[in-house]
């Protein structure tokens, strides 16, 4: 290991002192360490967070995997939801049915909304769609579909559930 010259060790205090100003004066600590942000004083860090850009990639995917199946489980306790599903085949000309089955009463509105993704990116809504069937088209091929349940309930609130998810659609 190299030894540090005497001049270098002379200036590493006011060196470090610059950095620590630069710092509290809300400069990111954006390549001091990664994932890492000083705010207020506090240093903030999202766990999980590397250098090493896939692997950012994957650990947040997996963050958000969990974070949707959970969010997942808590939608399906929408009181008096029996059933929500997608049937049909992914083929482009088909007809995909929404069978939905609610039970009891207190339900003001129901809406399907329609959504497709393409090579696991975001999901688009499908505009002009909020039918319990969707054709699909020639541009949802390689695509995967999936329908989001909005039920408004007679005290006002807004519950969501998202179908099981059919695709990709082939021709």
């Amino acid at each position: 290991m190299k030894a540090l010259s005497h001049s270098f060790m002379l200036r590493l205090p006011t060196l470090l002192m610059v950095i620590t100003a630069g710092l509290s004066a809300g400069t990111s600590a954006q390549g001091l360490l990664p994932g890492c942000r000083l705010e207020n004083g506090s240093l903030q860090c999202v766990p999980g967070l590397t250098a090493d850009p896939q692997q950012q990639i994957q650990v947040l995917d997996g963050r958000i995997n969990r974070d949707v199946r959970t969010e997942g489980q808590l939608e399906q306790a929408i009181e008096g939801l029996k059933r929500f599903e997608l049937i049909g085949e992914a083929k482009e000309g088909q007809l995909i049915k929404a069978e939905l089955m609610l039970q009891g009463g207190g339900f003001d509105e129901v809406h399907i909304h329609w959504y497709r993704r393409s090579d696991q990116g975001n999901w688009q809504l499908v505009d002009n769609v909020s039918e319990s069937t969707y054709r699909i088209r020639s541009s949802d091929r390689g695509d995967q579909l999936m329908a989001v349940l909005v039920v408004e309930t007679s005290d006002g609130k807004a519950q969501r559930i998202s179908s099981n998810v059919i695709g990709p659609v082939r021709n």
